[in-house]
């Protein structure tokens, strides 16, 4: 809060308004701010009190939370109102301005800025390239810890995965066990539903868990997220059950190859393509096609880097992210793995920690 007010200050803005975009997207970075992951959004006055409102369904659990005033909103239709008048109380005399997001999933809507744009007749900015990318870009040095945290979560849902993996058992069985090792641990809710996919399913990016029976030989896709105290890990690994052909060691051996290669590139200054076009290449070296999604993501609700062919973001300490380059072959199988890394001064450290192969 006290680095976002001293943006505030730099780009002469009066008010911010920050909108919940829903648990698995922006409100990673919403708790972070509130303590909650109740409420609908937040307004924030450079000179006074932050203000978190809510409807009533989540008030009380939103005023037992948080660290900043809780407001209830009885009539949610009514919020726009309610916010224009709170920045009106807080507008400068000149050159006064309101910075809303008009990016990404906790975009203003079309409605809403036009509604502020004829009530406040002040200039309406976005915060999201100057303020909230500077804020969510990366971990302070006291939130590694959280980091950490989460991943070991993730660690131990993923190895409670690998040793149900015998043939017989049901992907969802296998889901199910994941879930429990991580939720008894400390979880508290996940990012996404856990995903395993199995035999010639493991050819799919995002292939949920069914009623498939685990065979001899399957390649077994795992990949889960936990979350804990607005933190997120998010970690992918690839089994064989029973063993396999000659064709599904190769894949294995060239994604992690992929990997690491990554991996060993990661640090200060490097660019986000470069890290893309690297694990593509060593795929292409080993005699496999390219994937069809991004090296990787952000973590925990934050903003940037973008892992991808095109990205001209460069790393910077503390920034954290995933690196999940994957083999994908329609009707055969396929192999991902998924390491959550957070850069350092001098390169990167390592979060997630079940061996690859």
């Amino acid at each position: 809060m006290k680095h976002l007010r001293g943006l505030m200050e730099s780009e002469n803005i009066d008010v911010l308004y920050i909108i919940r975009s829903g648990v698995f997207a922006f409100a990673s970075a919403y708790k972070k701010l509130t303590d909650s992951y109740a409420g609908n959004a937040i307004v924030i006055p450079r000179d006074g009190d932050a203000t978190l409102l809510c409807n009533p369904t989540d008030f009380e659990e939103a005023k037992d939370e948080s660290w900043i005033r809780v407001r209830e909103i009885e009539d949610r239709s009514k919020i726009d109102e309610y916010v224009a008048d709170f920045v009106l109380e807080h507008l400068s005399s000149n050159g006064s301005k309101f910075g809303v997001s008009m990016s990404g999933r906790s975009a203003l809507s079309y409605s809403s800025y036009e509604y502020y744009k004829e009530r406040l007749k002040t200039e309406i900015v976005d915060i999201t390239p100057n303020i909230l990318s500077k804020v969510f870009c990366g971990l302070y040095p006291g939130e590694v810890k959280y980091q950490r945290k989460v991943s070991k979560l993730a660690d131990i849902a993923v190895a409670a995965a690998r040793e149900s993996l015998v043939p017989g058992m049901t992907e969802i069985e296998v889901a199910a066990e994941a879930n429990y090792a991580m939720m008894r641990r400390g979880t508290e809710m996940q990012s996404f539903p856990t995903i395993i996919s199995s035999g010639e399913r493991a050819g799919l990016c995002h292939g949920w868990p069914g009623e498939r029976k685990l065979k001899k030989g399957d390649l077994v896709i795992i990949d889960l997220g936990p979350l804990k105290d607005g933190y997120a890990a998010d970690e992918s690994r690839t089994y064989l059950v029973g063993g396999g052909d000659e064709k599904k060691h190769r894949m294995l051996n060239a994604v992690d190859k992929s990997v690491q290669a990554v991996l060993d590139r990661v640090k200060p200054g490097v660019k986000c393509k470069d890290l893309d076009l690297i694990s593509r290449h060593v795929l292409e070296e080993h005699g496999f096609p390219d994937y069809p999604h991004t090296l990787g993501h952000t973590l925990s609700g934050f903003l940037i880097p973008t892992l991808s062919k095109t990205s001209e973001q460069i790393l910077d300490e503390g920034m954290v992210f995933t690196i999940e380059p994957g083999i994908y072959l329609p009707n055969y199988g396929g192999v991902r793995f998924e390491e959550n890394v957070v850069v350092t001064e001098d390169g990167c450290e390592l979060l997630t920690k079940n061996p690859r192969i």
